[in-house]
């Protein structure tokens, strides 16, 4: 308290004195041009004038509104203690406004000044009754226990949020698993971060922290799984590589068969498939994030239909009976690619490419158990498709498989996907629609620079792992809604979605609470507030609702670890959002280190660095919490998962269960300007 003490006496003695006497600009201007600095990712100039309206305002209340906006960037800029300073003088002004208390609390707690903070934040229990703000104080009370009564005492403090705020279950199992470890409970402490999993599966720290946990209490299996989807989500992560080769010793047999992606003995669909259109789209199967499909070296395939192997030049080479499992494999020492049969008959040799074609149309070949020359950030899993497989060689690797097939085909799979309620029809149908227009259009418009294929099957493009994953309800949905796409005039529309939106979308209210105004605590406020319980994308389980507001607590070491792999930052000093959209979406962030300063564009980048790919979307807000000089962990408070472009999915899924809507309409609440349109595809 007392290097605060003598910040204070130098901040309200030494009054800037480069300030006119003169009467300056109109307060209200001079807010808005805040707001607009703020915005624009200008935040020392924004809270420059923000300390200029303090230090000569003469109104209270405009005093007290500036410093509110003024302690929530510098909470975001990395200075707690300046923050604190102004906030006291906030205090002096209104003593019973929670939200500063609050805030002093989690700058207290931003500086390891724990017994501090723990007096802050119990101010604010008897000054208000939202039970939001409640949770978010008692959260900031049971992080100050830890350090001033132990962890065990904490953990009791954890628990009376886990019990009464749904919104904050997953952080706040992540931290009671902190508790448990500490105090040598390791069984109960895998126990909470698998829920921290359950109710946020993209929380990315509760992840790495269940990897190692696992592996200090001797389960090698789950260690080995755990880290190694660690090391599929953040390739370039070299400490995960040697993880999962350390701990591949303890494994025994084949450990492709022991992951997350999908294994088959058979064909799931016995016969072949209505096969129905005439447009055929080219899908580059085992594609990576930037839409690179990797070549593979070896696959194994059954096809539920005679089927024949043709050759680019020779024509049809050799050809097959149903239900045979056939194996087409890379020979690095003579560089050709082989196909045996099931007697392990070399069938044909080749190198140039080749097609698997069912006899009958609609056929269906199961793809099975592909080596790729990609290790990393591909999903390997076993695929069903219909049309042909075209093999194309690439130079001394393996081949690049491409699927060519109807765009019909293709809907019913990727639908169920989507689809929060797998059996809801309506919903489907929706879907149905919305990705029947999205693979048309990309069918015009050939997203691929490739000659050999048009788009890929990851979510560069669109997610398609197979036609095993549709089912009864997806099919039929697909089928009541062939041909319809959605237009506007006489051209196909562009159409979008994204998992959740948290409120509002591009174009349609979801019922969200978004603040009227988008200034720094108006923002923060939103961060922090319980969804509207009338929310359309909002589930009736509301601890599974991390799709539309969600808190992480990230360790600095990786977002430090990833930083440097691409920008040589040094030691991590802070991270600082920069440009704002309207809606309050980061588009730049600037990260500091002892090395280096840089300013990063876009979601991915950013989702990437902090986050291995996974934050939810670009709707949050950062705290950092320090140890000494530099962050030791940072809290983000986000809304919603995705871009907020097109259809919410979720919303639907609301829309659907809630309102009784058919798809008609929500595709009309969601893109008002456009029309369904029905084509003969």
């Amino acid at each position: 308290m007392t290097r605060l003490l003598a910040f204070l006496m130098l901040m309200f003695i030494l009054l800037p004195s480069c300030f006119s006497t003169e009467k300056f600009e109109d307060e209200n201007i001079l807010f808005k041009k805040a707001y607009s600095s703020w915005l624009d990712g200008r935040p020392e100039d924004a809270a420059g004038t923000l300390k200029y309206i303090i230090f000569r305002t003469a109104d209270t209340k405009k005093s007290l509104k500036a410093i509110t906006q003024l302690s929530i960037i510098l909470a975001e800029l990395g200075k707690p203690q300046e923050a604190l300073a102004y906030l006291t003088k906030a205090e002096v002004i209104d003593s019973g406004n929670p939200y500063t208390h609050f805030e002093k609390g989690w700058n207290y707690l931003a500086l390891e000044e724990y017994s501090a903070a723990r007096t802050a934040f119990e101010k604010v229990l008897p000054l208000t009754v939202a039970h939001d703000i409640v949770a978010q104080t008692r959260l900031g009370i049971a992080l100050s226990e830890i350090e001033l009564t132990g962890a065990a005492s904490a953990i009791k403090s954890f628990q009376s949020v886990y019990h009464k705020f749904p919104y904050l279950i997953s952080p706040v199992s992540q931290m009671i698993s902190k508790c448990f470890e500490k105090i040598k409970k390791r069984q109960h402490s895998v126990i909470f971060l698998k829920k921290a999993l359950e109710y946020d599966p993209k929380n990315i720290q509760a992840m790495i922290d269940l990897a190692f946990l696992y592996e200090r209490v001797d389960y090698y299996m789950q260690a080995w799984q755990t880290f190694y989807t660690l090391r599929e989500m953040c390739p370039d992560e070299p400490f995960f590589i040697k993880k999962t080769k350390k701990l591949s010793k303890y494994i025994k047999g084949k450990k492709d068969n022991l992951l997350y992606w999908t294994r088959l003995a058979w064909p799931v669909h016995k016969k072949p498939l209505e096969f129905y259109g005439s447009k055929m789209i080219r899908i580059a199967m085992y594609s990576d994030e930037k839409g690179n499909p990797s070549p593979i070296e070896s696959f194994d395939f059954i096809a539920n239909t005679d089927f024949i192997i043709e050759d680019s030049i020779l024509g049809k080479a050799a050809e097959g009976k149903a239900n045979s499992q056939w194996t087409v494999k890379y020979n690095s020492l003579n560089g050709v690619y082989e196909l045996t049969d099931n007697m392990a008959i070399i069938a044909h040799t080749t190198k140039r490419k080749f097609k698997i074609i069912p006899k009958t149309k609609g056929g269906v070949i199961l793809i099975k158990s592909p080596i790729l020359t990609v290790e990393q950030g591909i999903n390997r899993g076993d695929k069903e498709l219909t049309g042909e497989i075209n093999l194309i060689p690439v130079i001394n690797t393996g081949l690049i498989m491409v699927n060519k097939t109807p765009i019909e085909n293709c809907v019913a799979a990727i639908i169920s996907l989507l689809a929060p309620d797998k059996t809801s029809i309506e919903e489907l149908k929706t879907f149905a629609v919305v990705v029947r227009t999205k693979l048309l259009g990309m069918f015009y418009t050939k997203k691929s620079s490739s000659p050999y294929y048009d788009i890929c099957d990851s979510e560069y493009h669109i997610v398609f792992q197979g036609l095993q994953t549709e089912n009864a309800y997806s099919v039929e949905a697909a089928k009541l809604t062939r041909g319809e796409v959605l237009y506007k005039n006489n051209s196909l529309s562009n159409a979008d979605m994204h998992t959740a939106c948290g409120g509002s979308t591009d174009r349609a209210n979801d019922q969200g609470s978004m603040p009227s105004s988008m200034t720094p605590f108006d923002f923060y406020k939103w961060t922090l507030q319980s969804p509207p319980d009338n929310l359309l994308c909002l589930p009736n389980d509301k601890q599974m609702s991390s799709n539309v507001h969600w808190t992480l607590l990230l360790d600095s070491k990786w977002i430090e670890t990833r930083a440097n792999v691409k920008y040589k930052i040094g030691k991590l000093k802070s991270l600082v959002p920069l440009k704002r959209k309207k809606d309050g979406r980061i588009e730049t962030l600037r990260i500091e280190g002892t090395a280096n300063t840089v300013t990063i564009r876009g979601f991915k980048d950013i989702s990437h660095i902090l986050a291995s790919g996974t934050l939810r979307s670009s709707i949050f807000n950062i705290r950092p919490m320090f140890d000494g000089k530099y962050p030791d962990y940072f809290v983000l408070r986000g809304i919603g998962t995705g871009h907020g472009q097109g259809l919410c999915v979720w919303g639907t899924h609301g829309m659907v269960q809630n309102l009784g809507y058919k798809y008609e309409k929500i595709l009309k609440h969601y893109f008002p300007e456009l029309k369904i349109k029905k084509l003969k595809l």
